[in-house]
C-alpha cells in the first residue's frame, strides 16, 4: 500500500472519530433543557442599621499665606508666623503627632498688561492638619491659631476616632433588618426561610460637615466661633441570600 493510501486511511478514520464524539457532545449540552442556570434560588434582601453618637474628633486645616516683593522675604514671613501658629496649638496640648503639613507652596502674582508679564510679588502658602481631641475646645483652637496668625481656616470636619463599636451596632441592626424582611417574604410566599449563603455589606458615608464660613463670619463680628457638632450617624448596609427550605 502506498504511504498517499496510508495518509488517506488515517485521515478518514479521525474524521469519523469527531462524526462519533459531536453528537455525543450534542446530547450532553441539551439534557440542561432550556433555561437551565447555575444559579440556586433564594430571597435576597436589602437591611439597614443605624447607630448615632456625639463625634469624639474633629480634624481642622489651618492655613497661612503670605504676601511680598520676593519668595524670599513671603517665605521668611510665613515661617515665623506659622511657627505663632504651632506655638499656639502647643498651647492647646494639641500633640506633635497630631499636626500634619499638607500643603506648602510659592507662587508669582503675575500683572497682565496686554501682552507684557509683569511679576509684582510672592505669595506662600503653608497648611496643615489637625487633630482635636477634645470637641469641646474646637472654638478655643480655633480663636488661638487666628489670633497668632493663621488667615485661612478652610476645614472643620467632625467624625469618629474608632468608629468600631458604633459600626457593630449598625452591623447587628442591619443584620435584624435583613432577617426580618426575608421573613416576611417567605411567609407571604409560603415557603419556609432557611440560612444566609450569601452577604455583603457596605458603608454609607455622611459628606463632612465643614463650618468654616461660620467661624469666619463670627471673627469678623468680633467674636469667637460657636463650635456644636451634634450627633454623627454611622449607617451600615447588608445584602442577604438567604435559602428557601
Amino acid at each position: 500500500m502506498s504511504k498517499t493510501a496510508i495518509a488517506i486511511g488515517a485521515v478518514g478514520l479521525a474524521l469519523l472519530g469527531v462524526a462519533l464524539v459531536l453528537p455525543l457532545a450534542l446530547v450532553a449540552v441539551s439534557t440542561r433543557g432550556p433555561g437551565a442556570s447555575d444559579q440556586q434560588g433564594g430571597i435576597m434582601v436589602m437591611g439597614e442599621g443605624k447607630a448615632l453618637a456625639e463625634p469624639d474628633l474633629a480634624m481642622i486645616t489651618i492655613g497661612l499665606e503670605t504676601r511680598a516683593s520676593t519668595a524670599q522675604l513671603a517665605a521668611d514671613e510665613n515661617n515665623e508666623r506659622m511657627a505663632d501658629v504651632m506655638g499656639a496649638l502647643q498651647s492647646m496640648d494639641i500633640a506633635e503627632e497630631d499636626i500634619r503639613t499638607v500643603d506648602y507652596s510659592i507662587r508669582a502674582e503675575i500683572d497682565w498688561r496686554g501682552d507684557e508679564r509683569r511679576v509684582i510679588g510672592y505669595v506662600v502658602s503653608n497648611s496643615v492638619r489637625v487633630k482635636v481631641r477634645e470637641v469641646d475646645q474646637v472654638g478655643e483652637v480655633l480663636d488661638a491659631v487666628t489670633a497668632a496668625g493663621a488667615n485661612d481656616i478652610y476645614g472643620i470636619q467632625f467624625t469618629f476616632d474608632d468608629p468600631t463599636e458604633l459600626e457593630e451596632q449598625a452591623r447587628a441592626e442591619a443584620m435584624a433588618d435583613a432577617q426580618s424582611k426575608a421573613q416576611a417574604l417567605a411567609t407571604l410566599g409560603g415557603v419556609g426561610l432557611g440560612k444566609p449563603r450569601i452577604i455583603s455589606e457596605s458603608f454609607v458615608e455622611l459628606p463632612p460637615l465643614y463650618m468654616e464660613r461660620a467661624y469666619a463670619q463670627a471673627m469678623e463680628a468680633g467674636g469667637g466661633a460657636p463650635v456644636s457638632p451634634g450627633q454623627l450617624e454611622v449607617t451600615v448596609q447588608v445584602q442577604v441570600t438567604f435559602d428557601i427550605r
